[in-house]
């Protein structure tokens, strides 16, 4: 049986939303020409990073970026985040048991590819600062598009193509509840990961099945099998 397991990287494989968030700003607030104060997303379309600064040019009035505005803001990003790993690395931490997961996957007959909303040059930066390596045909992300769904079905695509094979299941592995309505929309089961309130918030999004870490892999080995497709409300 082909089983393919599709993450996210913030929060889920890396414990950089924190560092994340604060350079996406700092970026985006540069390359709108607004204050950071001025930053904030929670009511953005598309939780990704193409995503979120097209609402934010919408929001504030400026033209829909060309793709030297996009390029700009990206190496901005990327910038900021490699400076922050030489500054504090510890900010750059993988999820607990994240650098063994896709070795323990493989010896148990399952596939491995990435989507998310970060751009590639950040998304490639965080995993290698965590010590997770992800073939670079395997990952989907916000220069591909701009919302989560076309991103995580690219992603089961590239892991076809990859693999040379069609999957019987398919499970998506998030943090946040707009990986959960990803994963509802596109019929796809889901195991969140996250703990305290974040698993809570996972939980009313709509996941039956959560996780606070791969520490215990045979856990998330199951997890994986009695994963079902979110009930959002």
């Amino acid at each position: 049986m082909n089983c393919l397991a599709i993450f996210d990287i913030d929060g889920t494989l890396t414990d950089t939303k924190a560092v994340d968030d604060g350079c996406y700003r700092s970026a985006v607030a540069e390359a709108i020409g607004v204050p950071e104060s001025a930053i904030d997303w929670a009511a953005a379309t598309h939780h990704t990073d193409r995503g979120i600064y097209d609402w934010l040019c919408r929001v504030h009035g400026r033209p829909a970026p060309t793709d030297d505005d996009v390029s700009f803001a990206r190496d901005r990003l990327t910038d900021l985040l490699s400076a922050a790993i030489d500054a504090t690395p510890e900010r750059f931490a993988p999820i607990s048991g994240a650098p063994r997961v896709f070795e323990h996957l493989a010896a148990s007959g399952w596939r491995v590819s990435v989507a998310t909303g970060c751009w590639g040059p950040s998304a490639r930066l965080k995993l290698r600062a965590a010590a997770i390596d992800v073939h670079d045909a395997l990952i989907a992300c916000a220069d591909d598009a701009a919302a989560r769904t076309d991103i995580v079905a690219l992603s089961r695509e590239r892991a076809a193509a990859f693999y040379g094979c069609e999957f019987s299941r398919v499970v998506s592995i998030g943090d946040g509840p707009w990986d959960v309505e990803t994963a509802a929309a596109l019929g796809l089961p889901f195991v969140g990961v996250g703990h305290g309130e974040r698993a809570a918030q996972l939980r009313r999004a709509g996941a039956a099945t959560v996780i606070q870490d791969y520490r215990d892999l045979s856990a998330f080995a199951d997890a994986l099998a009695v994963a079902s497709v979110p009930e959002t409300p």
